[in-house]
């Protein structure tokens, strides 16, 4: 059993959601808390405490995050965020949580937004002995939005030592679900009707089909044999860039290659256990 702290921008690119589904639907993941980071954390964190409620699962503690960017950049944000769960203020949120405290207390944190919460939780004494990241692009030299939302978190995070698992969006964006797999998570149950609605909602926003960057990320926390690693330190520039210095003794491991196929499935199989266990596609 992994127990580990999510720390989440979930309620922009669905991919947040995706994870938390999959999380729900995997017997070896526990959730100790959900913390939210960038921009409306508020929101963010009722969206959280709705998707369980459609779940029908009791929801771990969920504490809204740091609104606000390290290096001052403007926060960017889609508008979509929560348009399709109506009556969001309803859902109560603790505000006394503390998120930068739950993640220190934390031993395995799995970071799959921007690195704020992350990085104000390392300043300080913390239990934190692994890190999970969804972040980085190491083949195409551009900018990755996780890194580039709060470089200064970034260059922070990887520059403390702390022993992280990365997958960068040069490997996520391999996997594409097709529409006969958003079916399948549709009629999985009312968690998976919200999840295929939000998809569709949001390749209708991007023009395109997205990827399951953050499951895919959260996916290596349980079966690293699916993956194969290159271990260095990865290094953030100024521009938001990353680079992973190759080194024996780093304490970074970088996704460098996976068989799309099977972790594809092994995604959606997971997500689709989320709520009844029911519909589960063969594997």
């Amino acid at each position: 059993m992994v127990e580990f702290t999510l720390d989440t921008d979930i309620g922009s690119d669905v991919d947040d959601l995706m994870a938390l589904a999959m999380v729900l639907g995997s017997a070896e993941m526990n959730l100790r808390a959900v913390t939210t980071v960038y921009g409306d954390t508020l929101l963010r964190a009722r969206i959280v405490r709705r998707a369980y409620m459609v779940a029908g699962r009791p929801a771990p503690p969920v504490a809204a995050g740091a609104r606000e960017t390290r290096s001052g950049r403007p926060v960017w944000w889609a508008g979509h965020e929560g348009g399709l769960m109506p009556d969001l203020a309803s859902e109560p949120v603790d505000e006394t949580l503390d998120a930068v405290a739950l993640i220190r207390a934390s031993t395995v944190v799995a970071a799959v937004g921007p690195l704020t919460n992350v990085a104000d939780a390392l300043d300080g004494p913390h239990s934190v002995e692994q890190l999970v990241i969804m972040g980085g692009d190491i083949t195409s030299g551009k900018p990755e939005h996780n890194i580039s939302c709060d470089v200064a978190a970034a260059q922070a995070v990887f520059a403390s030592g702390v022993p992280a698992v990365v997958t960068g969006i040069d490997q996520t964006e391999r996997v594409v679900l097709n529409e006969d797999e958003i079916a399948v998570i549709e009629a999985s149950g009312a968690l998976g009707t919200l999840l295929a609605a939000e998809i569709r909602t949001f390749r209708t926003w991007l023009g395109r089909p997205n990827s399951p960057h953050d499951p895919i990320a959260v996916l290596t926390a349980v079966q690293p044999e699916l993956f194969t690693f290159a271990r260095g330190w990865v290094r953030v520039n100024f521009e938001g860039v990353t680079s992973l210095e190759r080194d024996d003794d780093g304490p970074h491991r970088m996704v460098v290659d996976f068989d799309t196929t099977v972790v594809a499935q092994e995604v959606l199989s997971r997500i689709c256990r989320a709520q009844t266990g029911q519909n589960v596609p063969p594997t």
